[in-house]
């Protein structure tokens, strides 16, 4: 798995997401808040981030896991940042 290039696309479907609904998002260095207290995403805007990240790995890395899976939801906050999302796919594929 190409970390580097997962990361990079996550933070590419943030970035289209935010502008979509025109919402500016908080960074701290390389890491990205995105549902916590410090991001800015509603629950709808998350749907639509987990829908389009699943699809993009499926289609571009030939991964397929389930970001809403009971395995994923036992995790503390597990959409809190890009990063989290990323360790989060790591861990289910």
């Amino acid at each position: 798995m190409d970390k580097k290039s997962i990361l990079k696309m996550i933070n590419q479907k943030i970035q289209e997401i935010s502008e979509e609904f025109d919402i500016d998002i908080k960074k701290n260095s390389d890491e990205i808040y995105v549902y916590s207290e410090k991001g800015a995403f509603d629950s709808m805007m998350l749907v639509v981030l987990i829908a389009e990240i699943e699809e993009e790995l499926m289609n571009n890395f030939d991964i397929e896991v389930s970001l809403t899976s009971d395995k994923a939801m036992a995790k503390d906050t597990p959409y809190e940042s890009n990063l989290k999302i990323l360790n989060l796919i790591e861990e289910l594929s």
